[in-house]
This record gives structure tokens, C-alpha cells and sequence, in this order.
């Protein structure tokens, strides 16, 4: 993820957790833990849905304090002491979109550029809360012609607008409209 991609997403989680929302996110590496460290440093309250290392990820250096704090959740749905599986992690997805109120894509893999053609868990979790319509989805609008950014809208998500300072957050929990643009 480039570090434009990932500005984006503190900016933009800071204003998440400034309107009093909270963040839900699968504390991978890149935009799950720019999110969740952003808003956490911002005093925003964060919920980490993980598909691994629990038990190791609550003694974290990074995550302690604000355990301690109250305002970080750590939670998984498989054993605490599990290591990475790439289906633990495709199956946590489903958690992590019906445990939100709304959802935002900064940036998906494409699977017509991937290697193994699937696109990523971004893409899979995408189209999987796009089919089941479990809440509004929001993509962030990107010149890399390689992510799968625009497929996902294509498919029913809607656009994000560009200017994080043009954001109405609470609309993005409301907006229900394909391809609009708070």
C-alpha cells in the first residue's frame, strides 16, 4: 500500500474516531493497523477482529496501553494462539463487516494483476458484504490502474469522496444510494 493510501487512512480514521464512531478493522498489517493506531491515537475506540496471534497481539507493546485504557477490543474468532491462515483470515471478514455500521475500501488488490487471480482478502471481504448487502461499502477513488479499486464499484459499492475534509462520516453509516458520493 502506498504511503498516500495509508495517510489517507489515519486522516481519515482520526476523523472517525473525532465524530465518536468507532473503528472496526482485522489488524493486518498496512491500512488494518493504520486505522486501528490512528483512531486509538486520536482517543477513539477500536475493535480488532484478528485472524491470529491474539494472545500475542494483547501483550504487544503497540496495544497494551490502550487495552488497558479501555478503548481497544481484541477479539478472534479461532484459538488465541493460532499463526496466520489465509483462511482464518477470509472467514474473519464476515465479522468484521457485521460488527460495522459502514465500511471503507483505501485500497483492494485487482485479481486480473494478482498471482493467484483471487485479488486478496480486501477484494474477497468486498464482494462478499456487496453480495450478502450486509452494509454500505465506500471506496476510496485511486490512480493506481492495478488495484481493483474500481471493480469493486462496478459491483456495487459506492465512491468515496477524494477530500477527507468533505467527508460527512455519520452519512457514511446512513447512505444506503450505489455510486453516490457523500
Amino acid at each position: 500500500v502506498s504511503a498516500e493510501a495509508l495517510a489517507y487512512t489515519q486522516k481519515l480514521c482520526i476523523n472517525v474516531a473525532n465524530t465518536g464512531f468507532s473503528i472496526v478493522s482485522g489488524g493486518a498489517k498496512g491500512v488494518d493497523q493504520a486505522a486501528m493506531l490512528s483512531a486509538l491515537e486520536a482517543e477513539g475506540t477500536v475493535l480488532g477482529i484478528l485472524a491470529d496471534s491474539l494472545l500475542k497481539a494483547c501483550s504487544s507493546l503497540q496495544y497494551r496501553q490502550h487495552l488497558i485504557n479501555n478503548n481497544l477490543v481484541l477479539i478472534t474468532p479461532f484459538y488465541p494462539e493460532a499463526g496466520f491462515n489465509a483462511g482464518n483470515a477470509m472467514q474473519r471478514n464476515k465479522y468484521i463487516y457485521c460488527l460495522s455500521d459502514a465500511a471503507v475500501v483505501v485500497h483492494s488488490g485487482n485479481p486480473n494483476f494478482s498471482k493467484n487471480g483471487k485479488g486478496g482478502g480486501t477484494w474477497t471481504g468486498a464482494l462478499e458484504n456487496i453480495k450478502k448487502g450486509w452494509i454500505p461499502l465506500w471506496v476510496k477513488q485511486t490512480q493506481d490502474t492495478q488495484a481493483g479499486n474500481a471493480l469493486i464499484v462496478q459491483k456495487g459499492a459506492n465512491w468515496l469522496t477524494v477530500d477527507i475534509n468533505q467527508i460527512d462520516i455519520e452519512k457514511l453509516v446512513q447512505e444506503r444510494n450505489i455510486n453516490g458520493q457523500p
